[in-house]
C-alpha cells in the first residue's frame, strides 16, 4: 500500500520523469492558442451613454378658464419609464432592419442565401446577438448602446445612426398624449378660424352690397331725416290750406307752396323707394331686412370669435405641453473610435489555454503513472469475467 500512494516529492519526481511529455503537450497546445488569437478577427467597439429627457404631465403650466373641459382630460401619464421605452424602440425589428440595409450588414455577415428574407433573417438574429447590445440603469436611468464589429468606424457609425434613429423617432413618429392633444386643438382652431374668415367676407360684401357700414348710426340718420321731411311736409300743407283759403288759385305765394310741397313728395318717394337714396345712406324700406340680415352675420361672426378666443390659449397651452412631453436624449458619453479592440485577448487566452495544458498533460501523465503502478491488478480485474465463465 505505501508503495501505491503518491506524496508531492513522488509527484514532482514523475512530472520531472514525463517532462518531455508534458512539454510536448503544452507546446502544442501555446503554439495552437498564439495562432488562434492572431488569426481570429478582431473586434473593435463604440459605445455612447445618454438620458431620457421628457415629463409625462398631468396639468398645464399656467391655468386657463374652461381648460378642464376639454385639454386636461387629454392630458396624461403613460405610466411606462421612458428609458424601457427607449430601449424597446432601439431593439425593434423596425430599427434593426433599417441599420442592416444602411449599412448592408447581410454581406458584412456574409450570407449567400438565395432567398433574400431568410438573410434578412439570419442578419436580424446575428444583429442582436453578436454586434448590439442594450441597456440602462434603474437606479440613474442612464443608458447604453454598444456596437462590436470588424471596423473600428462601422462600430462608431452604427452607434451614431441608432442615436440619430432614436432621436428622429421621438420627435416626428413618436405619438404622447400631448401630442394628441394639440393636433386634435389645431384642427379645431384652424376650422374655426377659417370660418371666421368666410364670416368677415360674407359681412364685407353685405355692407358693399347694402351700404351698411354702421347700421345703428344709419338707420338713425335716415330715420332722422325721413322724420324731418315729413313734419317739414305736414307743415307745409298746414300753411298751403291757409293759402288757399285766404288767395286766389293763381296766386304766386300758392303756387311757391305748391311747388315746395311737390319737392318734399319727391323727396319723400326718394326715401321710401330704393336706387334714388344717397350712396351710403340706406333705403328706410328695407331697414328691417337689412338689420335682420345684418344681426344674424354679427351673431355669428361673434359666436365664432368667442370659440377662437377660447380655443386659442388652449392651442398654445398643448403646444408648450408637447414640447415638455416629448421625450429626447441628453448624451452623457458621445460615442467615439474605439482606441483598444475589444477581442480577442490575446495574453488571455494563451494564458489560459498553457495552464489548462499544463493541468491537462499532469493529469496525463498521472493516469500514466496510475497504471503503470497498478497493471497487475487491472490484469486480474480484466480477466475477472471469463475466469468465472470457466
Amino acid at each position: 500500500m505505501e508503495h501505491n500512494r503518491i506524496d508531492i516529492f513522488e509527484l514532482l519526481r514523475i512530472m520531472y520523469a514525463s517532462r518531455k511529455l508534458i512539454i510536448a503537450i503544452v507546446a502544442v497546445v501555446a503554439v495552437a492558442a498564439v495562432a488562434y488569437s492572431l488569426l481570429t478577427p478582431q473586434i473593435f467597439s463604440s459605445n455612447a451613454s445618454f438620458y431620457a429627457v421628457g415629463e409625462n404631465i398631468n396639468q398645464l403650466p399656467f391655468d386657463i378658464p374652461g381648460l378642464s373641459g376639454i385639454t386636461s382630460s387629454l392630458l396624461g401619464n403613460d405610466g411606462s419609464p421612458k428609458e424601457a421605452n427607449f430601449i424597446e424602440v432601439m431593439e425593434s425589428r423596425t430599427f434593426a432592419e433599417d441599420v442592416i440595409r444602411k449599412f448592408n450588414l447581410v454581406d458584412y455577415f456574409e450570407l449567400t442565401n438565395s432567398d433574400s428574407l431568410r438573410n434578412m433573417d439570419d442578419a436580424l438574429k446575428k444583429l442582436s446577438e453578436n454586434i448590439m447590445k442594450f441597456g440602462y440603469q434603474d437606479a440613474t436611468g442612464l443608458l447604453h448602446v454598444k456596437a462590436s464589429t470588424k471596423s473600428k468606424q462601422l462600430s462608431f457609425d452604427i452607434v451614431n445612426y441608432y442615436l440619430l434613429k432614436l432621436d428622429e423617432y421621438n420627435r416626428n413618429q413618436k405619438v404622447t398624449q400631448s401630442k394628441l392633444n394639440r393636433q386634435f386643438l389645431e384642427q379645431r382652431v384652424k376650422e374655426t378660424k377659417a370660418t371666421l374668415d368666410s364670416l368677415i367676407i360674407v359681412n364685407q360684401k353685405f355692407q358693399e352690397g347694402t351700404k351698411a357700414i354702421q347700421l345703428e348710426s344709419q338707420a338713425k340718420a335716415i330715420i332722422d331725416s325721413y322724420g324731418a321731411v315729413i313734419a317739414e311736409k305736414m307743415k307745409l300743407e298746414i300753411e298751403l290750406e291757409l293759402a288757399k283759403a285766404n288767395y286766389g288759385a293763381g296766386s304766386p305765394l300758392l303756387n311757391n307752396l305748391e311747388i315746395r310741397k311737390a319737392g318734399l313728395e319727391k323727396q319723400i318717394k326718394g326715401l321710401e323707394l330704393s336706387g334714388n337714396s344717397p350712396e351710403y345712406l340706406i333705403n328706410i324700406g328695407k331697414i328691417p331686412e337689412v338689420s335682420s340680415q345684418y344681426a344674424k352675420i354679427q351673431m355669428s361672426m361673434e359666436v365664432y370669435k368667442a370659440l377662437y378666443s377660447y380655443l386659442y390659449p388652449q392651442y398654445e397651452a398643448a403646444r408648450l405641453s408637447e414640447l415638455r412631453d416629448m421625450p429626447s436624449i441628453e448624451l452623457l458619453d458621445n460615442p467615439r473610435l474605439a482606441g483598444r479592440r475589444e477581442s480577442p485577448k490575446r495574453a488571455i487566452i494563451c494564458i489560459l489555454a498553457t495552464l489548462a495544458a499544463f493541468i491537462f498533460a499532469v493529469a496525463v501523465v498521472m493516469l500514466k503513472e496510475v497504471v503503470v503502478r497498478n497493471r497487475l491488478r487491472l490484469r486480474q480485474i480484466l480477466s475477472l469475467p471469463t475466469d468465472e465463465k470457466q
